[in-house]
């Protein structure tokens, strides 16, 4: 595939799009701006913590939300209980 070729520009321009969210976030939410190190493995074990780190995130916020959303679930249920 050739990337001048609409099917290489439009991949491009969709590759573009999905790496940016997660550097973008990144540089933003965590005020990344640059690598600590030079040596590519440091560069690497940096980059894979930062990573960790952001997956870490993720699954507590997912956690938390499924615990709001049972004690939502619990309190309603109480609340027919009550009206009964």
């Amino acid at each position: 595939m050739n990337i001048q070729s609409e099917e290489g520009i439009l991949k491009r321009q969709t590759r573009s799009i999905q790496t940016e969210g997660r550097f973008g976030d990144i540089k933003e939410n965590e005020n990344f701006r640059r690598f600590n190190y030079r040596s590519e493995e440091k560069v690497y074990k940096e980059s894979m913590l930062y990573a960790a780190g952001r997956n870490i995130m993720k699954y507590h916020r997912f956690i938390h939300h499924e615990i709001e959303k049972s004690e939502g679930k619990k309190e309603q249920m109480s609340g027919a209980k009550n009206r009964c």
